[in-house]
Order: C-alpha cells, then sequence, then structure tokens
C-alpha cells in the first residue's frame, strides 16, 4: 500500500512541474496574454496527471484508489505551497 501511494505522490509531483514553469512565465509579464501561457501550465499539468491515473489503472487496477488520491493531494498540496511561498513569504523579505 505504500509504493502506490509513494507513486501517486512522484506523479502528482511530476504533474506540477508544466504548472510551474508556466507560473513562473506568466509572473513575469505585466500583460494580460502571459495568463495564457498559466492556463496552457495547466491544462498541461491536468492532462500529464490523467495519463499518470490511466496507466495506473491499465497496469494495476487494484491501487488506482490510493494512487489517485495521493497524486491530486500532492498536486493541490505543491500547488499551494508554491503559490503561498511566492505571494506571503517571499514578499516578506522585501
Amino acid at each position: 500500500m505504500l509504493a502506490p501511494v509513494a507513486a501517486g505522490i512522484a506523479a502528482g509531483i511530476i504533474g506540477f512541474l508544466p504548472l510551474f514553469i508556466s507560473l513562473r512565465l506568466a509572473r513575469r509579464s505585466t500583460s494580460l496574454s502571459a495568463m495564457s501561457a498559466g492556463l496552457y501550465g495547466l491544462a498541461v499539468s491536468l492532462i500529464v496527471v490523467a495519463v499518470a491515473l490511466i496507466v495506473c489503472a491499465m497496469v494495476a487496477r487494484d491501487v488506482v484508489l490510493p494512487f489517485g488520491v495521493a497524486e491530486i493531494v500532492a498536486l493541490i498540496v505543491s500547488t499551494s505551497a508554491y503559490v503561498v511561498y511566492k505571494n506571503v513569504l517571499a514578499k516578506r523579505k522585501k
């Protein structure tokens, strides 16, 4: 039971990477057209998460639930930690 959870956490963090890259690019620009990069990153991130979940369902159907829950929780926690760091903690240093 520990292996699917660890794999789900890894897949969730890997799924966060496209979103992380697009958010970094979108935050550097002041125009609204950079927001589309953030939406593209979100779409790619969700596709990565969905593909990992489908692969898990095809390979090991009995561990889909713990894998999927760990994957989504890891994606949400990593995104929340990044947003809190960029909007709250990084502004205190200035």
